[in-house]
């Protein structure tokens, strides 16, 4: 479990086997203890196991485990200490799935990366990858959402999913949707 303070600090307690709490060891933690960071964290996210936050400047960092490259371009199984992301923009939310993690940029672009067995990342592909990289086609968007393996986005006017789709979690598009399919249009 991982909680953001009004002041922009992290504390992190409970199961720790892939690091996923940030505090630079594996072990399980029982009470509430602080990430040290000098930096101001605006929002979080937390997967299966990994964690992503993001500061106050707009810079993304990630933890956890790192098996399928949900933490990034690190080739470790795991991380155990928050680990800045490099981007080319600003980045302003981020959500994390089962063993993925997106991100959305100030311009309204969104990034994926890590395991994409469903097509949860929206590249095209079932391609797993360990460096973030641009949904094509896909600008505007206002909010994301991860979820185990499917992934939402609000964009101008609609509702755009992919991933999968075996429970109908995205409209009437197939069972496995591997590029944002809109699916609600909205006001």
């Amino acid at each position: 479990m991982i909680a953001l303070t009004n002041d922009g600090r992290l504390y992190a307690w409970g199961s720790n086997s892939a690091g996923q709490l940030g505090l630079g060891h594996l072990n399980c933690v029982h009470t509430p203890e602080p990430l040290t960071s000098s930096v101001k964290i605006k929002q979080i996210a937390v997967g299966f196991t990994h964690a992503l936050a993001v500061s106050s400047d707009g810079k993304l960092y990630g933890w956890g485990s790192n098996h399928f490259g949900q933490v990034g371009s690190n080739n470790l199984p795991y991380i155990d200490k928050p680990t800045f992301i490099a981007f080319p923009e600003k980045i302003t939310a981020v959500d994390a799935g089962m063993h993925y993690s997106l991100a959305l940029s100030a311009t309204g672009k969104v990034y994926a990366w890590g395991w994409n067995g469903f097509g949860q990342l929206g590249l095209g592909d079932l391609k797993s990858r360990s460096t973030p990289m641009p949904i094509p086609n896909l600008s505007g968007v206002r909010v994301i959402a991860a979820g185990d393996a499917h992934a939402l986005a609000i964009g101008k006017s609609q509702l755009l999913g992919w991933g999968s789709n075996e429970s109908g979690q995205l409209g009437q598009a197939v069972a496995r949707q591997i590029t944002p399919n809109p699916f609600l249009a909205i006001a």
